[in-house]
């Protein structure tokens, strides 16, 4: 989300905005993810997503709410239309070489930390995510058709990871959702620092594969025309 805040500022500039109109999406998304990621810190930071700390399935609304919210208007919203157009496709992928951080948990699954079933799928996904990020960049500045058609892959890969990550984690954690009681170390990432990544980073990253498809979609159909 970093990079979105930075594409926005500087997208923004070579749209048929007026100054006015720059001035409050800048502010818009810079209030919304200050704030956003503040209380997703905070919480973490208090253990309010920690098992038995509510009984309220806050982890999940974490990671299901900003994507429910923030969605439609990203996707629907002329505003935001307006600043895709204007900003360079690949800063919506490139950045997302940090997936490959995403290898923690294969780490803790080898540690016997994680249950395999769920760190597999999710640190795999994650890694080849992130390892293809800078390629899929690069073939998508190219302008070909191909590069695009491999940066619409890649954008539908990355959300089918964090599907199948999200809905295997909501079954294996302990909770109202848990339809599967894994044999040996059960889910542990809901405790701090390690819960920021469903709680904050996630959603954010969801969000940005919404934003990159938007655009090429945009871009495909001004073409066509």
């Amino acid at each position: 989300m970093g990079s979105l805040r930075s594409a926005c500022g500087s997208g923004s500039k070579h749209t048929a905005l007026t100054p006015e109109q720059r001035r409050a999406t800048w502010l818009v998304v810079m209030v919304s993810f200050t704030l956003w990621a503040a209380l997703a810190w905070t919480a973490s930071i208090n253990g309010s997503f920690r098992t038995g700390a509510s009984s309220l399935p806050l982890l999940p609304a974490a990671i299901l709410l900003p994507v429910i919210v923030g969605t439609p208007v990203l996707m629907l919203s002329k505003r935001v239309g307006q600043l895709l157009d204007a900003m360079p496709a690949t800063w919506l992928i490139a950045p997302q070489v940090y997936r490959i951080f995403g290898s923690q948990w294969l780490a803790y699954w080898l540690r016997g930390v994680l249950p395999g079933v769920w760190a597999l799928p999710a640190g795999a996904g994650d890694v080849l995510t992130g390892l293809f990020a800078v390629p899929v960049a690069i073939a998508l500045a190219a302008g070909t058709a191909e590069g695009r058609t491999g940066a619409i892959f890649w954008n539908i890969f990355g959300l089918a990871d964090f599907a199948v990550a999200i809905a295997l984690g909501m079954a294996m954690s302990p909770g109202p959702f848990q339809l599967i009681v894994p044999d040996g170390p059960s889910m542990a990432i809901d405790t701090f620092p390690n819960v920021l990544t469903p709680a904050f980073v996630v959603p954010s990253s969801i969000l940005l594969h919404a934003l990159s498809l938007r655009q090429l979609r945009r871009r495909s159909r001004t073409e066509a025309v």
